[in-house]
């Protein structure tokens, strides 16, 4: 591949360090969309489920959690289990990109750009979070090698060569489309180059158009099991659409959203970015000044070898096809972010990535164009571009994602940091009986605790806009901040842990003498109406028998035509004197899959009552919201009646 060994190697490390590096601590905590990943898909396939293609989460193609799953079983949910094959693609990538812009170009140019990828923001990215991006750049970058190497192979009597390139270009390129959307572009960037040389150099055609059909033909052949498999669930690729907005609007006749989005992604290399979050600093472009000269320097570069392509009355030299190739890839690779929310998503344009760093390069390359092997001039001014591109890359990108993109409260509350701090604290202090209370807790945030906690299992989670543990008596509240019911509930002097409030129980609750159960383990043990507020408050315990409702950790998104709600909930009602329906209000919010045996807990619910009516009586009882089916006390009713005095 390379008669500099060392080189790619050296990369590949230095990729690889960057890529690992605190991989479970940075981002600090876990986005719900890698939890979704790793848990649930990619768990899949260690329950035996092996599939092309999971409609979960909006649909993902199965490659990557196949791979995933091996490191899950390995290494167990954590830094390691979740992240380190998005860090081993990344750190892949950088050295391909070396050989492929020294195959393009030359070696100074493969150097340069490989070393700018291994730095990159965008890079670094995609490489730490475990999503499956970050196999479409590789797989590009691996079947462009091989194509490039067939196309420019000049061994006489040697078509085997040349074949066996072509055929491994049609394996990279046909898994590609089991890795991420974007990769169903990949052959189109392949006919577009295809379609220039039947244009302008027939010769190169007649010359490849046999390896190049053998390579179409075995794409086509890798990738239509997928496809098979997708006509099968007509539903799966609804991400598409809910993307594809300035799309649907051009079909409208609106074109305001597409010319917008066209915009913003080709500035996205100078002057805008990715607006979310989650994956970028928002708006900020993927060069800073320097590297966004170097890049459309580059691109000028290209377009004048392209263009001189046309006035060219002869065949040419394969290599002189090389500007116009990386000017089709980078096209085509950013054309997602086109017609897709948000405009100059690092996401959508990934499959360009290694084109835009090879593009920023080719001012290295026309430096030493004339006399790159021997010419002292040409050496020294390649060294010395390529030292300031990678040494500004590096100066803006590495601060900027290991120490300003992780620090905004933002990014701490998407990758939720603050169950991060709230794991550390518990492991500290070996705090076990506990709850934890925010309205926007969810399933995810429980499974983050999970994995950064020593014990959880004795953690109950509610919400605290409607909800509140009085045993057991230490809580973790209020974040995000919000008006609590039961502020007056809780101690004045709690301990902040990240955007919690550790404190305690200060107020106990009066009880029924006898409480009712319900079959389930459940039972009813204090009642307030307070008419003037619309309030309904009721009591609740737990039994050691306590049946916890069926639970299957689902996707969200979940697949189509999956229940993914709650398994118990509690209904209200009030009634008229004729035991007429006046206003309900149905919720559980406490998470019942956290309740342990004699946990007390006080919940709220919102009863405005018509104009002009009276309640007679208070109805309530638990019913499972999947079936509808109610759950009956131990003496056989299907609710609690309360009548109102």
């Amino acid at each position: 591949m390379t008669k500099k060994p060392l080189i790619p190697i050296a990369l590949f490390l230095l990729a690889l360090a960057l890529r690992l590096w605190q991989i479970g601590d940075m981002p600090q905590g876990w986005r719900d969309d890698e939890l979704i990943n790793s848990l649930v898909i990619s768990q899949k396939v260690l329950d035996g489920d092996i599939a092309l293609y999971y409609p979960d989460a909006s649909g993902h193609e199965g490659l990557y959690h196949i791979l995933n799953a091996a490191f899950l079983a390995v290494f167990g949910a954590g830094g390691m289990g979740i992240r380190a094959l998005s860090a081993i693609l990344g750190a892949l990538a950088v050295p391909l990109t070396y050989l492929l812009g020294r195959n393009l170009f030359d070696e100074w140019t493969g150097v340069t750009a490989a070393s700018a990828l291994a730095v990159s923001f965008w890079s670094l990215m995609y490489s730490r979070i475990g999503l499956r991006h970050i196999f479409m750049p590789l797989l590009a970058t691996a079947a462009f090698y091989f194509f490039w190497r067939g196309f420019t192979h000049q061994k006489k009597g040697d078509s085997a060569g040349r074949s066996y390139a072509y055929l491994w270009t049609a394996v990279f390129a046909g898994l590609s489309f089991y890795t991420y959307f974007a990769s169903r572009g990949l052959p189109l960037i392949l006919l577009a180059f295809m379609g220039m040389l039947l244009l302008f150099d027939r010769q190169q055609v007649k010359r490849h158009w046999r390896g190049w059909g053998m390579m179409l033909l075995m794409t086509a052949v890798i990738a239509l099991p997928l496809f098979l498999t997708l006509n099968r669930q007509p539903k799966s690729e609804s991400r598409i659409a809910e993307l594809a907005v300035p799309l649907v609007e051009a079909k409208k006749g609106n074109f305001e959203p597409l010319k917008e989005h066209i915009i913003i992604t080709f500035s996205m290399f100078h002057a805008d970015g990715d607006s979310e979050w989650l994956y970028n600093i928002p708006h900020r472009p993927v060069f800073g000044t320097i590297g966004a000269l170097f890049f459309w320097t580059g691109i000028l570069i290209a377009l004048y070898h392209t263009l001189t392509l046309f006035t060219a009355r002869q065949s040419l030299p394969n290599t002189r096809y090389a500007p116009a190739f990386l000017l089709i890839w980078w096209l085509a690779g950013i054309s997602p972010a086109f017609i897709s929310v948000p405009p100059a998503s690092l996401g959508h344009t990934i499959m360009g990535q290694t084109a835009v760093y090879l593009i920023a390069a080719l001012p290295i390359w026309a430096v030493g164009i004339g006399d790159p092997e021997t010419g002292i001039g040409p050496r020294i001014g390649q060294i010395a571009l390529a030292l300031l591109l990678v040494g500004s890359i590096t100066v803006r990108d590495l601060p900027d994602y290991f120490v300003e993109w992780p620090s905004h409260g933002m990014v701490r509350f998407l990758y939720r940091t603050d169950i991060k701090e709230v794991a550390d604290y518990l492991n500290e202090n070996e705090i076990a009986d506990v709850s934890i209370g925010s309205y926007l807790a969810g399933r995810w945030d429980q499974l983050a605790l999970e994995i950064d906690a020593e014990e959880t299992d004795n953690v109950r989670w509610f919400n605290p806009e409607r909800a509140l543990f009085l045993s057991p008596a230490l809580s973790f509240t209020n974040y995000p901040p919000i008006t609590n019911p039961y502020t007056n509930w809780l101690a004045k002097d709690g301990i902040p842990v990240g955007g919690y409030t550790l404190t305690s129980i200060t107020r106990a609750v009066e009880t029924k003498e006898e409480a009712v159960c319900f079959e389930n383990g459940i039972c009813w043990t204090a009642v307030s109406y307070q008419p003037d507020q619309a309030v309904l408050e009721l009591g609740w315990t737990v039994l050691p028998a306590y049946e916890k409702p069926p639970f299957t950790l689902i996707s969200n998104p979940p697949p189509p035509d999956v229940y993914a709600g709650a398994r118990l909930s509690v209904f209200t009602q009030l009634q008229d004197t004729d035991g007429n329906f006046l206003v309900g209000d149905d919720g559980l919010w406490v998470d019942p899959h956290s309740l342990h045996a004699n946990d007390i807990f006080l919940q709220q619910h919102h009863l405005p009552l018509p104009n002009n009516t009276i309640p007679a009586a208070i109805i309530f009882g638990l019913y499972d919201p999947m079936t509808g089916q109610r759950l009956l006390t131990e003496s056989g009713a299907e609710f609690i009646t309360i009548p109102i005095k």
